[in-house]
């Protein structure tokens, strides 16, 4: 009931326009009609996204090999000049010793970097699954192919980016 008096109901359903939510009207950027080129460089945005991805995931994974690396070399180093000690001068030891915790400082952080590239790479191929497409590397370009026609959608070249 109103303060008049009277019993106006609210109907059930609302329009397409209007958030269930709170009511109000929605804002659209578009007609819902996309231009094909338009949508070309949606897409091709898309992929330069998933590309630069990729390469902070190798990026991130040089990292981690680069620390992994440098660890087991000083590590050898260091068991093999304990094991001839009386010739080695001792900074030696103290460069040894300081390169394996440095190693071992900067490979949490990588092991992290690398997670993360590659958490931020999967979401963001499995946005592309989701859509029905799919991402192959051909010929120095990441090709999108749609999966229900299996036809090539567009290309982004590697050396774009």
């Amino acid at each position: 009931m109103q303060r008049d008096g009277t019993s106006h109901s609210t109907p059930v359903t609302s329009p397409n326009n209007v958030t269930p939510l709170f009511r109000r009207e929605r804002v659209r950027l578009h007609d819902g009609q996309v231009s094909g080129k338009s949508l070309q460089q949606r897409w091709k945005s898309r992929l330069s996204l998933l590309l630069k991805a990729e390469i902070s995931l190798h990026r991130a994974n040089r990292l981690r090999a680069f620390s992994l690396t440098l660890i087991v070399i000083a590590t050898l180093m260091l068991s093999f000049s304990l094991y001839t000690a009386p010739v080695l001068p001792p900074w030696v030891f103290a460069v040894e010793v300081s390169v394996i915790l440095l190693g071992i400082l900067t490979l949490p952080a990588s092991l992290y970097f690398c997670k993360e590239c590659r958490r931020h790479r999967d979401y963001l191929s499995r946005k592309f699954y989701e859509s029905n497409h799919e991402v192959e590397y051909k010929d120095d370009a990441l090709v999108l192919i749609n999966r229900s026609t299996y036809t090539t959608v567009t290309r982004v070249l590697l050396t774009d980016i």
